[in-house]
């Protein structure tokens, strides 16, 4: 499983607008296969937005940042400084190592 975060800001929108961006994003990301959970959430004190995707694979979220809405939203004058962290996540029985550690 793949966590990715997205935090970004948005200029030249007003608080309404930036809403609407970051809900359409949101929409749009919940159209790709491989998606299992998202979310965003604004900072109000710092005005960044963050849009959390929890993928099933690798490949899912390769596919999503190979896709067009990917690129619009990387490449949009409005879009300022734009992190995109993954972290994958284990899911499943621990292995008896792990077990070993935890103990």
């Amino acid at each position: 499983m793949e966590i990715q975060t997205m935090t970004f800001e948005l200029r030249g929108m007003t608080d309404r607008q930036s809403y609407h961006y970051a809900e359409s994003l949101r929409l749009g990301i919940s159209e790709f296969d491989g998606l299992v959970r998202h979310a965003r959430t604004r900072r109000s004190v710092s005005g960044e937005w963050i849009v959390f995707c929890t993928w099933k694979d690798g490949p899912s979220v390769a596919e999503f940042r190979r896709s067009e809405l990917y690129a619009r939203f990387a490449l949009s004058p409005n879009v300022v400084g734009l992190h995109d962290h993954l972290e994958s996540v284990h899911v499943g029985a621990p292995a008896e190592d792990e077990m070993a550690l935890a103990a």
